[in-house]
């Protein structure tokens, strides 16, 4: 318990002070927006497709909040422009900037010349906490118990081979769920334009996920537990142990993604809110099938050392079940170091 306390806290000032290196020295700007603004879309479109969202930070100001719409008055004013005011608007470096063809025309010219300052690394932090998620994913006990307990079932009755086989198809059909899914959710937010509240949806997700992991490492077991529902196990080891060749374990597969939902699902929503307002174009597929390819990747190794290394399942599922509170505090202070990123870098 005291290596465990110890780990935790050693993760978790390490968290705070990469958060601070993320955010130093980040150019920033206001931007005036509204929902039902269509040139605000425009705008919005265009910082999502080029990235403005990450590499500057971004100060978002809801023109039909009556404190944003005094402000916004209040800057026309001092810049001379009487009693016009209008959306979209950008203030940066005491600049006013009115117009969504304006905006993006200048954001054009700064783009081009855009270099992050040295200690700023918007760009990679993006990618190391989807990472950092996607191995919190990967490590979740419930999502190793399955595996474990598959190829444990074909190897007894189908052998080696087919238990190769298993795994393999076991892994693509978690891949191409979990895939599926991001896409679908990521069309979601991008089509009603909710990635902000989302994004602060998502850090407070993430920081109930943190805190809820951080209870098993300390308390597992209590309450609740963050691993499939014991409830749902009997159901769950009854479809697997049905399973007898790769098709059976590919349709399996499907199926078991959904008992995984409550369990491995908290980070897969966080990083999706995460990249959300920040990315365009093909970026996020490819995110999404990187995180995807991570959090199947302990399914590939254990299925290659059963095959290759003679690795015995028994001695897997118990290595996974004297380490539960280990792997549930790491990835209690990963989830928190990306909750509070999350809702620091959106407010």
């Amino acid at each position: 318990m005291k290596k465990i306390f110890f780990l935790t806290s050693l993760l978790f000032f390490f968290a705070l002070a990469s958060i601070a290196f993320a955010q130093e020295n980040k150019p920033s700007f206001t931007y005036f927006y509204a929902d039902w603004c269509p040139h605000c879309q425009n705008v919005n479109d265009f910082f999502m497709e080029n990235g403005v969202y990450e590499k500057y930070d971004v100060e978002k100001l809801n023109f039909d909040e009556l404190k944003n719409k005094i402000k916004l008055k209040n800057i026309f004013d001092e810049k001379g422009y009487g009693n016009q005011t209008g959306i979209p608007a950008v203030i940066t470096d005491g600049e006013l900037i009115t117009g969504d063809q304006p905006i993006i025309d200048f954001f054009k010219g700064r783009l081009k010349e855009f270099k992050p300052e040295k200690g700023n690394l918007p760009n990679n932090f993006t990618l190391i906490a989807l990472i950092a998620a996607a191995f919190v994913d990967a490590s979740n006990p419930c999502a190793m118990a399955v595996l474990v307990l598959l190829l444990a079932t074909v190897i007894a009755s189908k052998g080696k081979n087919q238990a190769l086989l298993s795994g393999l198809a076991f892994s693509l059909a978690i891949f191409m769920s979990y895939f599926l899914m991001g896409i679908g959710f990521y069309k979601a937010i991008s089509a009603f334009s909710i990635s902000r509240y989302l994004s602060l949806g998502a850090g407070v997700l993430s920081i109930i996920v943190g805190l809820a992991n951080l209870k098993d490492a300390f308390w597992h077991g209590k309450v609740f537990v963050m691993e499939v529902p014991f409830r749902w196990r009997p159901k769950l080891q009854s479809i697997i142990k049905g399973v007898t060749s790769p098709i059976g374990a590919f349709g399996v597969g499907f199926i078991v993604s959904l008992f995984l939902v409550p369990c491995a699902s908290g980070p897969y929503i966080v990083i999706l809110g995460m990249i959300a307002g920040k990315t365009g174009g093909a970026i996020p597929f490819f995110l999404l099938a990187l995180y995807n390819l991570i959090f199947v990747l302990p399914m590939l190794i254990i299925t290659f050392a059963m095959y290759f290394f003679n690795t015995r399942m028994g001695k897997l599922d118990e290595w996974r079940k004297s380490n539960l509170q280990l792997l549930h505090a790491v990835a209690g202070v990963i989830m928190l170091l990306l909750g509070v990123y999350l809702i620091y870098s959106r407010i």
